[in-house]
């Protein structure tokens, strides 16, 4: 019966183009049902694929042929077993690809099969992780928000201005504030990545340049710029935008918002944040540059309590 089971899909499947596998797949329908209905399977279905199983072997191993003819009916259980697992696996991968557009769901990077070349993926990890009870972030007033401060909903990014993930999030992260213009907002939290080169000074040069009601402009020329990012290069974006550059180059120089860096990486850390990017809508967690389409469902669902 389990063979039955297994090898049903697969006749469905060949039945399309041949007609001995539609009889074969009436069979194993005949030999399920009766067997649900508690009769006897009136199928030799089982041994026919169990003797071309063991025949077919024999050409290659006898001693591999007499194991699968020894123990056909563990063997059986196992395939049906893996069978199941990966039903309910693909099931689940579809599932979140058509809701979140990654198979993975809103908050994991792994590989998905819709997804190969990882356009939906990817996270700059941190080197250590604090090990705690999770604390969901809260809104600091200290932190800059992007887009209408009085919207119904706020994402909380933590992000790292040197992190190529973060930088490809960008352009979804726009598009969700455009899409939901005066509705949801945004409030950016540096998260250091110490293997990063230029992350703690970008994360210093944007609340410098926050300091002087640039934030927007500069936190925007910090992505544009990452590839070029060099410690004499924020000083060339803060003149660019025209601020005062004799303010803001003393700022970094004193590292003057160290501790405000220091304090949202570790509130990242204790909210459960491995890397960057990672998002959260009120308690609702997305990790990696997801689309679009994960962001709408949960924000739908958030704005909807």
């Amino acid at each position: 019966m389990v063979l039955c089971f297994l090898a049903l899909p697969v006749f469905a499947i060949l039945g399309i183009f041949s007609v001995k596998y539609r009889k074969l797949t009436y069979e194993a329908v005949d030999c399920l049902f009766r067997t649900v209905t508690l009769r006897k399977c009136r199928s030799s279905l089982d041994e026919r694929i169990k003797s071309s199983m063991t025949g077919k072997t024999m050409k290659y191993s006898p001693w591999a042929a007499g194991f699968i003819y020894k123990n056909f009916k563990v063997i059986s259980w196992v395939l049906a077993v893996i069978f199941i697992w990966s039903t309910y696996a693909a099931s689940v991968g579809v599932y979140n690809y058509y809701y979140y557009g990654n198979c993975n769901g809103p908050d994991d990077t792994g590989f998905c099969m819709f997804d190969p070349g990882g356009e939906n993926s990817g996270l700059s990890e941190v080197d250590t992780y604090t090990q705690s009870e999770i604390v969901y972030p809260t809104l600091e007033g200290n932190d800059p928000i992007i887009g209408n401060k009085n919207a119904k909903l706020t994402i909380i990014e933590f992000g790292c201005y040197a992190c190529p993930y973060t930088k490809k999030a960008e352009p979804i992260v726009k598009e969700v504030l455009e899409h939901y213009k005066g509705k949801v907002n945004l409030q950016f939290k540096t998260f250091y990545i110490p293997h990063h080169n230029m992350s703690f000074q970008s994360a210093l040069a944007a609340n410098c340049a926050m300091e002087q009601g640039a934030y927007p402009r500069y936190h925007s020329l910090l992505f544009e710029m990452q590839d070029a990012m060099k410690n004499n290069s924020f000083h060339s974006m803060a003149e660019a935008i025209g601020i005062d550059t004799v303010k803001f180059d003393n700022c970094i120089m004193t590292q003057k918002y160290s501790d405000e860096v220091k304090s949202d990486s570790l509130m990242g850390l204790h909210a459960g944040v491995k890397g960057t990017p990672t998002f959260f809508i009120n308690e609702q967690k997305i990790v990696g540059p997801k689309p679009f389409r994960t962001f709408k469902t949960i924000i739908d669902e958030e704005l909807k309590k």
